[in-house]
């Protein structure tokens, strides 16, 4: 017997992951997009989410930016109750959303071949660091040449 892949719209499927990770639950979702370039690369990897108690800056988190729109991105700024979010692979672009928007915050990103990484390692972590301390320029041509390769 034949299985199929079932693809549902945005809102309905992430609005039922926000639901499960109220919950308590922990969901995987397969990710789609290329806002989180280099780090995460859409329709291939797939990320592990998790309701935490705490959000800081640096951190990958599933928003509901607007009424069914929701956006899987990292940490920007935070500033009382207001959280910026930015995709690693957007340059310019970001969203705004309240604490209360946060949905979960990813723990793992699972890459083809079983890999896991840890969100929370101090190696990710550095890794993120410099991607945000690189000149704009950088970001850009590295950006560039990531997204003319990645079918090779």
């Amino acid at each position: 017997m034949k299985t199929g892949k079932i693809v549902l719209p945005n809102a309905i499927m992430l609005g039922q992951v926000s639901e499960f990770l109220g919950e308590g639950h922990s969901v995987v979702i397969m990710t789609k997009g290329q806002s989180m370039s280099p780090f995460i690369r859409g329709e291939r990897d797939s990320v592990e989410l998790l309701r935490r108690p705490s959000v800081e800056v640096g951190d990958i988190v599933l928003a509901q930016i607007s009424p069914g729109h929701y956006v899987l991105h990292r940490v920007n700024a935070i500033k009382e109750d207001k959280v910026r979010l930015k995709g690693d692979g957007n340059l310019d672009g970001t969203e705004a959303c309240t604490m209360q928007d946060i949905c979960g915050t990813a723990v793992a990103i699972l890459k083809p071949g079983d890999r896991r990484i840890d969100c929370f390692a101090p190696r990710w972590k550095r890794r993120f660091r410099r991607w945000v301390a690189a000149p704009r320029i950088v970001r850009r041509i590295v950006l560039g040449f990531y997204r003319r390769i990645k079918f090779l």
